[in-house]
């Protein structure tokens, strides 16, 4: 398995409540927009097909462990099966790709 620590761009609210504050024009949800390396990342793992991934959040206790463990606060992290494989800046999709394949230790399949 694939585990990425990193910011992702999201919006997150309370459902429900959310929904009727908003209704009323009030925005109770939080944006972290600055998308950072995510889509390298995401564009890096769509070269690999069907491989399970899990993102965690670098400020969750997970998180902040990896970064613990490994010794690294460059974010993205990219870790398989418990193996720190990338961290930092993501020069190049198809290069994480590649080092992703190397790591997984299987082909699948070209960079369409």
């Amino acid at each position: 398995m694939i585990e990425v620590v990193v910011f992702a761009p999201l919006r997150v609210g309370v459902c429900r409540a959310c929904d009727a504050a908003r209704a009323f024009g009030v925005d109770l949800t939080e944006e972290h927009i600055p998308a950072g390396d995510f889509p390298a990342v995401l564009a890096a793992l769509s070269y690999l097909g069907g491989v399970p991934v899990r993102f965690t959040n670098p400020m969750s206790l997970r998180g902040l462990y990896l970064m613990l463990r490994h010794r690294t606060g460059r974010l993205p992290l990219v870790l398989v099966g418990g193996r720190l494989v990338h961290s930092g800046p993501v020069p190049s999709a198809l290069e994480l790709a590649e080092r992703l394949r190397a790591a997984l230790g299987e082909s699948y399949g070209s960079p369409s």
